[in-house]
């Protein structure tokens, strides 16, 4: 849409906090299985930005774990 090239993707998470109560989940998460990073595939037909709709962006073989459920939240 605006002739630029892939680059690279940086985020940031500047406050992330762990609690007493999520330490065996995250323990559970970190020793998974990992995967291959799916490949993000924007539609390059699309030549305006604000023609895009949500056929126009997919994630392509993107594989995830059991999902853990009942996480406990901090109140």
């Amino acid at each position: 849409v605006c002739d630029m090239q892939v680059g690279e993707f940086v985020h940031v998470i500047a406050d992330a906090h762990i609690y007493d109560r999520h330490i065996s989940l995250i323990e559970e998460l970190i020793s998974r299985e990992t995967y291959p990073a799916p490949k993000f595939w924007l539609n390059p037909e699309v030549k305006d930005f604000y023609q895009f709709t949500p056929d126009d962006v997919r994630l392509d073989d993107y594989v995830t774990g059991p999902q853990i459920k009942n996480i406990p939240i901090a109140v």
